[in-house]
């Protein structure tokens, strides 16, 4: 008999073999109901180094922006404190927001069209400030960057636009966003991994007498990339330098899991997508935000697929109605709203190497055609 998940795995040990990664966890399933999963690699390329698991933890990048900062904005939507047109000023009375940010939308800034930059190197500043004033300084220099164009009307990824959504979060929560969605969020929908790790704060299992170390000698975590910043060791601390500098706790970056946690949570969108209360996640506001707003190209926090077949990270049978996000450190998901569909890609890439990206690029459109034919799926869009 022929074994329809022999070629997942197979792809992921290629992924090993071909230096894509050195770990990857793959997790496939329909309707939230997980059907295959597996596993690949060593959690780094150092010599004698563990084998990952399906319990390894992974940073998890960019998915931070829809499985944590987004979900909180959903979580509180659903409970009636904010809007998706919702402005900032009114949201963040906060003397440090300039006024041209007042009349950004939070839909703008989750679809990516709030006029923003991508990126900035906020971190050097960032170090050099006191200790005391980290933990905000982020959110307050992204506010004071100039915008690069009228909101509404030109997307582009912005980093900056979740850093100021975090604040979002914690003003109208009262809670900081590793705390609202470890309480709120993930522990009620029974992830008990999942969530940021401080850099004040011991990882899990890690004993509280030995706060660094330990991380990658108990083998939890994937290493990512070594030599980032001085000072951070290569496994259990986020690999993004602007999260870092900030302590951990990011509203773009930060989040860490395993695969199994991560395809929980998605499962989860998808049940409350549908129509049934899965816990925090109220249909309504879930149905809300994972509609494309009028003149974007993107849902509310979640990427969809491309126009252009051929670069769809998520391959070709994932159809219009999807969502996901990709993570810099080689994570992702694809959801298929419409047919039930769902794959979560969990790598360490960046540990081989942050500048080659053509080989992650190459890999994942493989890896979740693969995934959808296994499932069922054949029919290209």
């Amino acid at each position: 008999m022929v074994d329809r998940w022999a070629p997942l795995q197979q792809l992921l040990e290629a992924g090993v073999s071909q230096g894509v990664f050195s770990a990857a966890v793959a997790l496939a399933g329909v309707e939230g109901e997980l059907r295959w999963q597996g596993v690949a690699g060593a959690l780094s390329q150092d010599p004698g180094a563990a084998a990952a698991t399906m319990d390894t933890v992974f940073d998890l990048a960019s998915l931070t922006k829809p499985l944590a900062t987004t979900l909180a904005l959903m979580v509180l939507a659903g409970r009636g404190r904010l809007a998706l047109a919702s402005p900032l000023g009114e949201l963040l009375p906060a003397p440090w927001l300039p006024p041209d940010k007042h009349p950004l939308t939070l839909a703008s800034l989750l679809t990516h069209r709030s006029g923003l930059p991508a990126w900035r190197p906020y971190y050097q500043e960032v170090l050099a400030a006191p200790p005391e004033a980290r933990p905000t300084l982020l959110e307050r220099l992204a506010a004071a960057a100039p915008l690069e164009y009228p909101p509404d009307t030109t997307t582009l990824y912005s980093d900056l636009g979740f850093m100021l959504l975090k604040a979002v979060v914690e003003g109208v929560s009262g809670k900081n966003l590793d705390q609202f969605c470890r309480e709120e969020i993930y522990r009620p929908l029974g992830l008990n991994i999942l969530g940021f790790i401080p850099l004040s704060k011991t990882a899990p299992a890690v004993p509280a007498t030995e706060k660094r170390k330990p991380k990658t000698e108990n083998h939890i975590f994937a290493d990512t990339e070594p030599g980032l910043i001085p000072g951070r060791p290569p496994a259990g601390e986020v690999h993004d330098e602007n999260a870092w500098a900030a302590g951990g706790v990011a509203g773009h970056a930060g989040l860490f899991g395993p695969g199994g946690e991560v395809f929980h949570l998605v499962a989860s969108l998808y049940r409350a997508y549908g129509g049934e209360p899965v816990g925090p996640l109220t249909p309504a506001a879930v149905q809300h935000f994972l509609t494309v707003p009028p003149g974007a190209d993107r849902a509310c926090g979640f990427d969809i697929p491309g126009p252009d077949p051929a670069a769809r990270a998520a391959g070709r049978y994932f159809s219009p109605r999807s969502i996901g996000h990709l993570g810099f450190t080689g994570t992702s998901f694809w959801l298929d709203l419409e047919t039930g569909q769902m794959v979560v890609l969990l790598t360490n890439r960046v540990h081989l190497g942050r500048d080659d990206k053509t080989r992650i690029a190459a890999f994942r459109p493989r890896f979740h055609e693969a995934a959808s034919r296994a499932l069922g799926f054949t029919q290209p869009y």
